[in-house]
């Protein structure tokens, strides 16, 4: 999420002790890296629906996600090759370029574990209505914000994608970063390289009736088709390079119990995620 990150007047507030074992609701061990349980059951609280004003619901996970992270093989060439195919240009030869790198780790030597989701919640349409073309808009689709300091001095984030399925590389996989409150605040430098992060283009607006930003929503659908099926393409192609299936995760779910947490992605399906991951994975089912 792109609002400006309020700055933590106590760190202790937000982690506790310093000897804490674990931190936030889905128990975040500051040694491990790691949150708590097996991979099903970190996707199952890292993937809890995320409602308006960040309260969470437990959901299903589809059955692909399920296997996944419970008993698949880990990714084939073919799983990557079919993530690769369904990517757009230009992004597709910068993700050919990079298929044999090595993706991030910690600087304690820690593999790469969790992909994360985030929506971008900017434009900021204050009052305005949501455009009825969002799709295609211009203003709504434009990576230029992203790319040219507005927000940050360097990109928020790894990948930044449009409503109409268009892939911008902030970094590659590679690069250890961060983008989460958990990361920057609470853990340091330590966790860099443990989460790769995407930042799906989604504006917001105010709730009516409100005019703080306490109280905003994104439109609905939340997501486009398109950007689904790439972030599958992106999941599957992030996970083939790690040599493992990726923890899916959202900014809201990792930094739940943190004050002050931003509460996107707004409006994700994960069923509608879940069947563009079958869809990908079918060229190869058996390995899957």
């Amino acid at each position: 999420m792109m609002r400006p990150l309020f700055i933590v007047t106590c760190l202790l507030a937000l982690s506790g002790p310093a000897s804490a074992e674990v931190i936030g609701t889905c128990q975040f061990d500051r040694d491990a890296l790691s949150f708590a349980g097996t991979p099903l059951d970190q996707s199952k609280c890292l993937m809890r629906k995320v409602l308006p004003l960040g309260v969470k619901a437990d959901q299903p996970l589809p059955p692909v996600i399920v296997h996944l992270m419970s008993e698949a093989a880990p990714p084939t060439p073919a799983h990557k090759a079919a993530a690769i195919a369904a990517l757009p240009q230009p992004y597709r030869s910068f993700a050919i370029e990079h298929t044999n790198d090595p993706v991030s780790q910690t600087e304690a030597g820690l593999p790469l574990l969790y992909f994360v989701i985030h929506d971008t919640s900017t434009p900021f349409l204050d009052d305005e209505p949501f455009p009825k073309n969002l799709d295609s808009n211009r203003q709504i689709n434009d990576f230029t914000p992203y790319m040219n300091g507005t927000f940050a001095a360097e990109p928020v984030a790894h990948i930044f994608l449009s409503r109409g399925g268009q892939i911008w590389a902030g970094h590659d996989f590679a690069e250890p970063w961060r983008a989460t409150k958990l990361e920057s605040y609470v853990i340091g430098p330590a966790a860099r390289g443990r989460f790769v992060h995407i930042e799906v283009m989604q504006p917001r607006r105010f709730i009516d009736g409100y005019a703080d930003l306490a109280h905003t929503q994104g439109p609905s659908p939340g997501f486009s088709a398109a950007q689904y099926r790439q972030l599958a393409a992106l999941y599957i192609y992030a996970s083939a390079r790690a040599g493992r299936w990726l923890i899916p995760a959202q900014h809201s779910t990792i930094d739940d119990g943190i004050p002050d947490a931003h509460d996107d992605p707004q409006g994700f399906e994960l069923e509608k995620f879940g069947a563009a991951l079958e869809e990908l994975l079918s060229v190869n089912k058996a390995g899957a």
